[in-house]
């Protein structure tokens, strides 16, 4: 009777026992749970610091070198045609020069005077003297003339000037045509064209004067 009293002793704390570890088990408190923000927060500082390791470690871009752009440079000096920025003004022979002796009546210009290019007043009277050369192989007289033919009248209406009466050039002899001229009333650059022809008329030299008026 003794020994069944005593195991239901032994029974009746082990049941006690179990009961009282099974009551601790459930009352152990649950595991906290995260905020999700936090965890969020948490997350995000992962990724950057992830990001800055890998933009730590990879090489620096190569900053460019800037290129210093080639200085301009002068364009060359352009030349002056000095005879194209020129007026040109025609102009006869001056003085003398060797001459090949032609067949038949023949002129050539050897001077004039005043000079080609003389300045004069406002209708200044002048005279004129053209001397040229007989380098034809006939005689010069009377009949051989000097004939206005455009630009600047000098003389009126007078455009025929002759050799004297009674006076012979020779070949290889001169002869000065003397001129009564007026300069024109109006300021300006002025030309005079003359040809010189014998008694048939056969054109031996053309001669011009060109003169100013201020």
């Amino acid at each position: 009777m003794k020994m069944k009293t005593k195991k239901l002793t032994i029974l009746s704390g082990a049941l006690l026992t179990a009961l009282i570890l099974s009551s601790c088990g459930l009352a152990a408190p649950a595991e906290p749970t995260q905020d999700p923000n936090v965890v969020f927060t948490q997350v995000a500082e992962t990724v950057m610091v992830s990001m800055t390791q890998t933009s730590e470690a990879m090489p620096p871009t190569p900053t460019p070198v800037p290129t210093t752009p080639p200085l301009p440079t002068q364009p060359p000096v352009p030349t002056v045609d000095v005879q194209a920025t020129q007026a040109v003004i025609p102009t006869q022979p001056i003085g003398p020069t060797p001459t090949t002796q032609k067949f038949g009546a023949s002129a050539r210009w050897l001077s004039s005077n005043p000079a080609d290019g003389s300045t004069f007043s406002n209708s200044e009277d002048f005279s004129l003297a053209i001397c040229m050369l007989n380098d034809g192989s006939t005689n010069w007289d009377n009949t051989v003339y000097l004939e206005w033919v455009d630009g600047y009248r000098l003389w009126n209406d007078t455009i025929y000037f002759y050799v004297d009466h009674d006076t012979t050039i020779e070949p290889g002899e001169k002869w000065c045509f003397t001129l009564p001229s007026v300069a024109p009333a109006d300021a300006g650059s002025y030309v005079s064209y003359w040809n010189m022809y014998n008694e048939e008329k056969k054109y031996m030299a053309q001669v011009y004067f060109p003169f100013n008026v201020q």
